[in-house]
């Protein structure tokens, strides 16, 4: 059998190149643009989650939390105020008679007592209804919370929980002080929401996931 002669060879391999190097590297191109795309798929995917998280349970969560502790902090300022008010008032009627003190006593009384009367309606009416949006947001986008946010959920309900029985006078006092019910206990809730809404933002400002 006879070998094809040197040139011939050269111009086989040259030719076999010429059509092997272009489809190799047009398959390699399809290759790496298929990974290109898949990775920007896979960040977009990430990033609307992230949106989604924040969105729709974090700043929720948040925005109602800080309603919460607004109103506490001005109900307290305004009960502060009061108390000292009215210390005040006591102390400027000390050098009246018994008779003038009741009738002062009879007279603002009842401006003083509207302040606590005003804190009960509030709660009943926003404080409670706020608290209960916070279980019911949980509840809907508990999906979307982070495994260390899903650790606070048994927290927050058992909070809400004593309330609706102490409102609905199923609570003696007695186990209610027992139960050592205060919004403390959901400070380290507060403070997780808050650092993890602010770790979310953070991340979509900066397009990092």
């Amino acid at each position: 059998m006879c070998l094809p002669a040197p040139e011939q060879s050269f111009e086989l391999v040259r030719w076999v190149a010429s059509i092997a190097i272009p489809a190799i590297s047009a398959l390699a191109g399809v290759v790496i643009g298929a990974l290109l795309t898949s990775g920007r798929e896979r960040k977009q995917h990430k990033l609307a989650f992230l949106e989604k998280q924040l969105s729709t349970f974090y700043s929720p969560m948040l925005g109602l939390r800080n309603e919460i502790k607004t109103h506490g902090a001005f109900r307290s300022r305004v009960q502060n105020e009061a108390n000292a008010a009215w210390v005040q008032l006591c102390k400027e009627s000390e050098n009246l008679s018994i008779e003038a003190r009741l009738r002062i006593t009879n007279e603002r009384g009842p401006e003083f007592t509207r302040i606590i009367e005003y804190d009960n309606n509030k709660l009943h009416e926003e404080l409670l209804p706020a608290y209960r949006k916070m279980v019911e947001l949980f509840r809907e986008c508990y999906w979307l919370a982070e495994p260390e946010t899903r650790a606070f959920y048994g927290d927050l309900l058992e909070f809400v929980e004593v309330w609706n029985r102490w409102i609905d006078k199923a609570l003696p006092v007695e186990v209610l002080k027992r139960l050592e019910h205060g919004e403390d206990k959901l400070g380290p809730f507060y403070e997780h929401v808050e650092q993890t809404h602010n770790v979310i933002r953070q991340k979509l400002k900066d397009g990092a996931p």
